[in-house]
């Protein structure tokens, strides 16, 4: 199976907006969350991607077809340290997951941007939890930190911490 990172850029915004409203979707059955009056869950921070530096889109493709999407940015929401890499968003199509498609763009997305990782996951969300414990395990070969951090509006999430690399062999 062919799976490949792709950059995004502004022109893929629809693309990755549509994405998005599948991703926060997913999202309502922990939160509790309704679409819009429009019909639409909505993701406002997207066009910081394109505005602000450190921030970084990417689509993920599998068997060149479109198979969701990886949103990174520069600088940890739970330290404040500028220089730790943050992933903001992360989401795998349901009709490819399983597969092994979200394990593989998650290697290539740590290997495109080496440095301090944190990878934040909803406690609430168990199927998360369970998908980054494995891939983080495998990828840094057990080499990581596992810490539980609760956000100011109360919600709990779990965070590894790792270090990767562009030669990092997995």
């Amino acid at each position: 199976m062919t799976v490949a990172l792709v950059r995004a850029s502004e022109a893929d915004r629809s693309v990755l907006e549509n994405l998005l409203h599948l991703y926060v979707h997913d999202f309502s059955e922990f939160l509790g969350m309704t679409p819009s009056e429009e019909g639409r869950f909505e993701y406002p921070a997207l066009p910081l991607y394109w505005n602000e530096t450190g921030r970084t889109a990417y689509l993920i493709r599998s068997e060149n077809r479109l198979a969701g999407f990886a949103l990174a940015s520069q600088g940890s929401r739970i330290s404040g340290d500028p220089a730790v890499l943050d992933l903001a968003e992360f989401f795998v199509v349901r009709g490819v997951r399983h597969r092994g498609v979200g394990r593989a763009a998650a290697r290539e997305l740590f290997r495109a941007i080496p440095g301090v990782w944190e990878v934040r996951v909803n406690e609430v969300n168990a199927p998360a939890q369970h998908f980054w414990r494995r891939v983080v395990e495998q990828y840094t070969e057990g080499q990581f930190q596992y810490d539980a951090w609760e956000r100011g509006d109360g919600s709990r999430w779990n965070v590894f911490r790792f270090t990767s690399s562009d030669t990092t062999e997995t």
